[in-house]
């Protein structure tokens, strides 16, 4: 073999060699870029995961948050329209009420009340006080429950109160009492399941 063709023979094994290795060094990056490429892509789906389940989050947060205004406005709303309805209400109770006063039976509930405040007393000293609207009804009931009856100065609707001043006892049967008691306890119960 010439020197020439040993030269030729070493300069294709080194191109050889060198295409090999060039290969090798290629694939060898490609598969650096391709693992790199791929936990690129990794953290970002991940990290678009994580946007998204946030979004989500907060979508969610922003719709309860509406929901709850929602709710708080309807709520309002409702409670204003109950008030409205029980204001209805007991203006006319106290129009009933109003109207029972001219009934017949309306002297014989005042003589129930008063007979009953008197045997609560006893023996005590018994004051009884007659709305200023039931004045005509004081002669009547004094006559055939053998009291006395004192007119209030302060109005309140109808029925008795009485008052033994030895014991401090406050005995009210008033209409006033009796209607405000049962709005502060009233519960307006609305609906099919109510109708």
């Amino acid at each position: 073999m010439t020197t020439e063709e040993k030269l030729q023979n070493f300069y294709n094994h080194s191109l050889d060699s060198a295409s090999r290795e060039a290969e090798r060094l290629i694939a060898d990056h490609q598969h650096a870029l391709d693992k790199l490429f791929s936990e690129h892509k990794e953290i970002k789906l991940r990290q678009a995961e994580e946007e998204v389940a946030a979004e989500t989050e907060k979508a969610k947060r922003d719709i309860n948050k509406s929901l709850s205004a929602d709710q708080l406005q309807i709520k309002r709303q409702l409670s204003r329209k109950n008030m409205e309805l029980k204001d209805q209400l007991f203006a006319e109770v106290r129009e009933k009420l109003n109207e029972y006063k001219k009934d017949p039976s309306y002297e014989d509930y005042l003589a129930r009340k008063i007979r009953e405040a008197v045997d609560f007393a006893g023996t005590d000293h018994l004051k009884l006080y007659l709305d200023s609207s039931d004045e005509a009804h004081k002669a009547s009931l004094e006559s055939k429950l053998s009291v006395t009856l004192t007119i209030s100065s302060i109005p309140f609707l109808g029925g008795i109160r009485a008052v033994i001043p030895e014991k401090n006892i406050l005995i009210d049967n008033s209409f006033e009492t009796l209607i405000a008691e049962e709005r502060e306890n009233f519960i307006f119960h609305g609906g099919i399941g109510h109708e």
